[in-house]
This record gives structure tokens, C-alpha cells and sequence, in this order.
């Protein structure tokens, strides 16, 4: 059985379209596709799931799994954690969350990344408002409510102070979020009880204005 070789510079958005695509073509029935699969997973079901395409796909590299394809193609382009902490601010950024999400299946210590003792980390960016974010279009704008939910179903660490810049930015869709999974403390530790209980009441009444009974 021959086995393929990484070129020099190898790409892991590329790899990742091979598999797709070796999926996509053992579903459509080419029987090349299929020969390729049944030879690395004889037992598999046919048509192949996402998962076990990349699993095909590392072992006509030489990989036992794919993560150790992956692995080996940071290794080759010498991405550390450096690298994945500027490509997740690249994902938050543009609201990407389905590279986020690759990101964080390839780099799971990015969830407890933090750039100082003080720092929110990647749902510190995600949840980050410059100033009041009242205003549904400000939070919106400022904001990436749906990157910060994938980073909390993954686990990723809650700093005080992010809770603390929600209630102080008064960023509903983000205050809701956080309350709904009890995150939220009883009074913020940063602010006055007299500033708490306004963000929540002018929160609370807005939504009140705009969610169904």
C-alpha cells in the first residue's frame, strides 16, 4: 500500500477540502473514492462520515489519526500557540464561528488562554464592548454573541471582569446568554450595587419591550 507525502509546505485548509471532498465523492458512488476508503477502514459504513474521511485521508499520509496529520503539518509550519491565539482573533473578528470551532477542536489550550492574569482571554474578545452597547445595532457591531456561545459550550474559563463589562456595557444579547447558563454573580464585584441594579433593571425592561410573552 503506497503512502501519499505531505508536500513542503502543506496546508491544513487544503487537507481538510481533500476530505470533504472524499466524502462527498464516496457518496455520489466513485468507486475510486470508495476503493480509497475500504482500504484504510475496511469495516466502515458507507458513505463515510466527516471524521472517518480524515481518518482515510492521514492514513494514506502515514498517520495513525488525525490529529497526528495535524500535528505534523503545525510542526512543518511551525504554528504554536502564538499562531492559533492570532488566527482565533481573526475568527472572532469577522464572526466566524465554524473556524472557530476547527480552531478550538485543533487547539483546546485556547480556551484557557489568557494573555495576562488580568485578561479575558478569547471570550474576553468575543464578549468585548467599547463603551455602552445598549443599542442592539452597538452590540451587535461591538460584540460576537454567537462566538462567545461556542466558546462557552466548549468550556472555555469566565473571568469576572467579563461578566463585569457585559453588565457595565449593558450588552443584552450577551447578558441574557450568561444568565440563561447561571453565570452571572449576584452583584458584580466591580461596580457599585447602585450601577448593578440599573444595568439589569434597563436590560430587564428592554427585554421586556422585544421577547414574547
Amino acid at each position: 500500500m503506497s503512502i501519499s507525502k505531505l508536500p513542503v509546505r502543506p496546508s491544513l485548509e487544503s487537507l481538510r477540502k481533500q476530505a470533504k471532498k472524499l466524502a462527498r465523492d464516496i457518496l455520489a458512488g466513485h468507486s475510486g473514492a470508495i476503493a480509497r476508503a475500504r482500504a484504510q477502514l475496511p469495516k466502515a459504513e458507507m458513505p463515510l462520515s466527516q471524521r472517518d474521511a480524515q481518518l482515510v485521508l492521514a492514513r494514506e499520509y502515514g498517520f495513525p489519526g488525525w490529529k497526528d496529520l495535524v500535528q505534523e503539518v503545525k510542526q512543518l509550519l511551525g504554528q504554536g500557540v502564538e499562531w492559533a491565539v492570532s488566527e482565533a482573533r481573526r475568527f472572532i473578528h469577522d464572526n466566524n464561528v465554524e473556524g472557530l470551532r476547527q480552531l478550538l477542536a485543533e487547539y483546546p489550550a485556547l480556551l484557557f488562554w489568557k494573555a495576562n492574569e488580568n485578561d479575558g482571554g478569547l471570550l474576553g474578545m468575543a464578549t468585548g464592548s467599547y463603551g455602552d452597547s445598549f443599542d442592539p445595532i452597538s452590540e451587535q457591531h461591538f460584540t460576537r454573541a454567537a462566538c462567545a456561545e461556542l466558546l462557552l459550550d466548549a468550556g472555555a474559563f469566565v473571568a469576572p471582569s467579563i461578566c463585569d463589562g457585559l453588565i457595565a456595557a449593558r450588552a443584552k444579547v450577551l447578558i441574557d446568554l450568561f444568565h440563561r447558563r447561571g453565570l452571572l454573580p449576584e452583584r458584580s464585584s466591580s461596580l457599585p450595587p447602585s450601577a448593578t441594579s440599573r444595568a439589569f433593571a434597563h436590560v430587564s425592561i428592554r427585554m421586556r419591550t422585544i421577547l414574547p410573552r
